[in-house]
């Protein structure tokens, strides 16, 4: 007992430490999910890991990868685009700034006609 008490207090100040902030400083990149995963996979800040790595990706690649991976665009407002994975069961909303993807997230059902 007397060994098990220091032991528990140094293991829960230990896990203390281990709290997140709130930011995404301490996230884990999409990069490090397994390849098994990515599918289903939302990483923090909201874009599905199958396709987090396309932040920043020019519109005309990033619009050929997502249809390479499964997706189908459904639907089209101003610079923000809803695509559709019929496989994965995943919307994801992408937003398009100065040709290039600034922010990939997902989105609710019903902007891909679910």
């Amino acid at each position: 007992m007397r060994i098990a008490m220091p032991v528990t207090i140094l293991t829960l100040l230990a896990l203390a430490g281990c709290q997140s902030t709130g930011d995404d400083a301490d996230a884990v990149p999409a990069s490090a999910i397994p390849p098994g995963m990515a599918s289903s996979v939302t990483v923090p800040g909201g874009a599905p890991g199958d396709i987090a790595d396309l932040v920043n990706a020019t519109a005309a690649s990033g619009q050929s990868q997502l249809l390479a991976r499964g997706y189908k665009k459904t639907i089209q407002q101003g610079q923000t685009t809803f695509w559709w994975n019929p496989t994965t069961t995943i919307c994801a909303q992408v937003v398009t700034s100065n040709g290039r993807y600034q922010t990939i997230g997902a989105a609710e059902m019903r902007y891909c006609g679910y």
